[in-house]
């Protein structure tokens, strides 16, 4: 048992600071954390499985796992009084399970996640601010951490903290510019507590080089938007005149077929038959020699003595 001890205090006593740096759906998301100088007998029950969870997650990619150690070690602490230690182990934990949940495709899950272990998310520590406000401006959700980084900006003590500029300077590029809130950029970038005036004035020249970006891409689309209704409008003037010249010809071909129709009235039903099989015989190639052919033909030839003796027996009536 005293082995046991001493390789675990030697194990512990070599750990570096390690840092968890993996391309979470194409945001590079990375934590530190060091509990080298953590005492055997002052390290948080849940350290183990922060270790454990951190060798699931980068060495052998296994996210889910991952994801439940650690959430049994929060569950663990949350058992526990809190102190510096046990905050940062806590900290630890939930930099890896946001890592797995955006390994996992589960982004939106992360901000719930997170308030199940704080009460509020001005209460989160600057790092998983910073994560947070760095994967929903990757996934093109910035409006989703627009009031949780503003309210924790507007925190007094959070101001106080050494990484507060960082934050502020993400929620100003990945959530305020993004949604062309550009006054509300102005206003931030000129709080004296949050920058510098060096840093203020690199700032506000973001701004404007944003929001003139920003103008140009909207001029740019109400003119798209005008040449589109204007081929719009062409469009629809070329279909209309096609439909007039439609009209015009299907008019023409109404009177032609009502020109036919007369003229059929007029000619004698016989004419029209013969006039008929004579087509249909042009048309169809009837071969006289083929037995196929021997029904019209026929009523053919009969058709032509009829009409011949019709002539002949007019004549005469004439000539009386």
């Amino acid at each position: 048992m005293p082995e046991r001890s001493s390789c675990t205090r030697g194990r512990v006593g070599e750990r570096k600071p390690m840092a968890v740096a993996e391309n979470v759906s194409s945001c590079s998301l990375s934590a530190m954390w060091d509990w080298s100088h953590l005492s055997l007998s002052g390290t948080p029950p849940a350290v183990p499985m922060l270790d454990a969870a951190a060798d699931l997650l980068v060495l052998e990619r296994k996210f889910a796992p991952s994801l439940e150690l650690c959430e049994r070690g929060l569950q663990i602490l949350s058992a526990e009084a809190m102190d510096a230690k046990c905050e940062q182990v806590k900290t630890s934990l939930c930099t890896i399970g946001i890592q797995c949940l955006a390994e996992l495709g589960r982004w939106r899950e992360v901000l719930p996640w997170l308030m199940q272990y704080y009460q509020t998310p001005q209460e989160m520590p600057c790092n998983l601010m910073e994560m947070c406000i760095l994967l929903y401006g990757k996934v093109k959700q910035p409006q989703v951490m627009l009031d949780v980084s503003s309210d924790w900006l507007q925190v007094q003590g959070n101001r106080l903290l050494p990484n507060c500029c960082r934050v502020a300077e993400l929620h100003l590029l990945h959530i305020l510019l993004p949604l062309g809130l550009f006054s509300d950029a102005e206003a931030l970038a000129q709080e004296s507590d949050v920058f510098t005036e060096k840093q203020q004035e690199v700032v506000l020249t973001v701004v404007n080089k944003h929001r003139r970006h920003w103008e140009e891409e909207e001029a740019a689309a109400i003119s798209e938007r005008n040449q589109h209704s204007q081929l719009e409008t062409e469009t629809m003037g070329q279909t209309g005149k096609v439909q007039r010249r439609i009209l015009n010809v299907a008019h023409l071909l109404l009177r032609a077929l009502g020109m036919v129709a007369g003229l059929i009235r007029r000619a004698p039903l016989r004419n029209i038959a013969l006039a008929v099989l004579l087509i249909s015989v042009i048309l169809l190639r009837l071969d006289p020699a083929s037995p196929a052919a021997y029904g019209p033909i026929s009523s053919l030839i009969l058709l032509l003595r009829q009409t011949i003796a019709s002539i002949f027996q007019r004549q005469p009536d004439r000539q009386m």
